[in-house]
């Protein structure tokens, strides 16, 4: 009997530990806006912060420079994936008398502007043939989508749509989504994550998304499809991102 009520109690610690690690899928988003002319300063400061303060553990993150759109020349920074309780703990690390003295001292006298932090999670129904790599991709397109109040189901279903318009049609494309959970805009933000080696990437392959679309849900069905995303999309826009791996720790 003991020996039964000790296995029992070891599957349910086992479980919690793997619902634990299943939670950990909260992505931190910061951007900065060097000032004119102190780029290479907030570089080097950059560097240095990061060997010091966010090489380990929960504190690791990833470093891109915005190379298109409406933040062309910021840096972002992204940190994950962690629990809420590792939000926290991330937090009180950045609070640390140590970590904001050096920060003071060699990142923020070159920062014009911050936005962040934003928190993303993926939506991992709304994948399509995602990269399994542990490793980050050379480059990442993001595609935004701002939603119009209360469409979060209507643009689900939409995007359920789309994605099975390329799996029937045997596309390789290959992307994440993500939502973003607190942050940010009050209405619902998502966005595509698509990894790229480099701006051929951007050249399509294969039957237009038109036809893939009105092959598998019928004639006038991307028609249909274009008109139903105007009601539910308040606006979207994109932007590229090129990886920095000399500031970068994961």
């Amino acid at each position: 009997m003991l020996k039964r009520s000790l296995g029992i109690i070891v599957l349910l610690m086992t479980c919690v530990s793997m619902l634990a690690q299943e939670n950990a899928n909260i992505y931190g988003v910061n951007y900065f806006k060097p000032k004119a002319g102190q780029r290479e300063a907030y570089l080097s400061g950059l560097k240095d912060h990061t060997k010091k303060h966010h090489s380990k553990g929960i504190m690791r993150v990833r470093t891109y420079s915005v190379v298109s759109g409406e933040k062309s020349g910021w840096i972002v920074r992204v940190s994950g994936p962690l629990t809420w309780e590792e939000v926290d703990k991330f937090q009180e690390d950045t609070r640390s008398k140590a970590h904001m003295e050096h920060a003071a001292k060699y990142v923020q006298p070159y920062i014009e502007e911050r936005i962040g932090t934003m928190y993303w999670r993926p939506v991992e129904d709304l994948h399509f043939n995602p990269s399994t790599s542990e490793k980050p991709s050379k480059m990442t397109r993001v595609q935004f989508t701002h939603l119009n109040p209360g469409m979060s189901g209507e643009y689900y279903e939409l995007r359920r749509r789309y994605n099975e318009a390329l799996e029937k049609t045997n596309s390789d494309a290959s992307f994440g989504m993500g939502h973003l959970v607190h942050g940010g805009e009050r209405h619902a933000i998502y966005a595509t994550f698509r990894g790229m080696d480099s701006w051929a990437d951007m050249n399509p392959t294969g039957p237009s998304l038109s036809s893939r679309f009105n092959q598998v849900h019928g004639n006038d069905a991307w028609g249909r499809f274009l008109k139903q995303i105007s009601k539910v999309v308040k606006k979207s826009h994109d932007e590229m991102r090129i990886y920095m791996e000399e500031y970068s720790t994961r």
